[in-house]
């Protein structure tokens, strides 16, 4: 879908079945104010000179930035200033609007978003939002690098809301609410885990606007993609280059010369990432698995098989290994 300028358009959405976030702090209008203009380096007005509720959170997911609130009437204003941790140049951002009404302004394109709709906006460019007074919702903000790695190239227009009848734009929305409501209370490896799977799912969102360019096929995202699923796939014994190559959509051979140009092989890459998992694992306390339970989550045949592996790489039995790193 593209917008011409100066165009108006309604969504309307399906309902969201997730719970809205509620469990967050209340903050004051001024303490609101400072965040919208810290957080997000946009001036906000209320409608209300004394609104009643406003509540916001933050969290990290591994690379995504979550963040879910409740809102009283209110106007945000674009401030062309330097943003927070330069977040504008190095984000997109994805909204979803679970209560109320959000009218929002980029570009001269106007749109009217309500509960169910999922927005995909470039916070670089100039843009002004005004929230319902029961208004309530959350944004993920996405690294560009992330999307890039993954061969994923945003349009280069203002925003884009996708179809919200589209059964993969209902599964990306509920994961996404699904996580924002259960995934604060993850360990930070499992975040990270769920993060890495959130980011691979974006190209729903840019596959839907025929604006998008193409997919690209570099060779720094065909071997980021094949490390991914090896990083995803290492308890699988039996991974192999026709397994990898076939996982991420090139041949074989193709995908072993991209390997054989960055100065190694595809094997060779998942035998060293195989040993350095077992060696992180060797060096947790809390983790306290057994050297089989090791060799298997690393994807080795059998414990003998990892030993032999892992003191031809280091020099010392893993034995040896958890005894130093304190893993035992």
């Amino acid at each position: 879908m593209s917008y011409e300028a100066n165009t108006s358009t309604d969504f309307h959405a399906s309902r969201s079945t997730t719970r809205i976030i509620t469990d967050v702090p209340s903050v004051t209008p001024d303490e609101w104010r400072d965040l919208v203009r810290t957080y997000w380096s946009m001036e906000c007005e209320f409608a209300d000179s004394r609104p009643t509720t406003l509540s916001k959170t933050y969290w990290f997911m591994g690379q995504l930035r979550f963040g879910a609130g409740e809102a009283s009437a209110q106007e945000w204003t674009w401030m062309p200033e330097p943003t927070y941790n330069n977040w504008r140049n190095e984000m997109v951002v994805v909204r979803i609007i679970q209560r109320g009404v959000l009218d929002i302004e980029q570009s001269g394109v106007r749109l009217h978003l309500t509960e169910g709709a999922m927005l995909l906006l470039d916070p670089r460019r100039r843009f002004t939002q005004t929230m319902s007074a029961d208004a309530a919702g959350m944004s993920v903000r996405v690294p560009r690098s992330a999307l890039e790695q993954r061969g994923i190239r945003l349009c280069d227009h203002s925003m884009f809301v996708a179809d919200p009848a589209a059964p993969e734009v209902r599964l990306l929305r509920g994961l996404l609410e699904s996580t924002a409501e259960h995934g604060r209370g993850m360990s930070a490896a499992n975040r990270a885990h769920v993060a890495e799977h959130l980011i691979d799912l974006m190209s729903i969102l840019v596959a839907g606007d025929p604006t998008a360019p193409k997919r690209i096929r570099s060779p720094e995202v065909v071997l980021s993609k094949a490390k991914r699923f090896m990083e995803r796939n290492i308890g699988n014994e039996r991974i192999d280059v026709q397994a990898i190559a076939h996982a991420i959509g090139v041949s074989p051979g193709h995908l072993s010369k991209m390997f054989t140009n960055s100065g190694t092989s595809v094997m060779r890459f998942l035998w060293q990432l195989r040993l350095e998992r077992a060696r992180a694992l060797l060096s947790e306390p809390q983790a306290g698995l057994r050297m089989t339970e090791v060799a298997s989550q690393c994807g080795f045949v059998n414990a003998a098989h990892f030993s032999r592996a892992f003191k031809q790489q280091y020099g010392t039995t893993p034995r040896e290994t958890r005894r130093k790193t304190g893993g035992s």
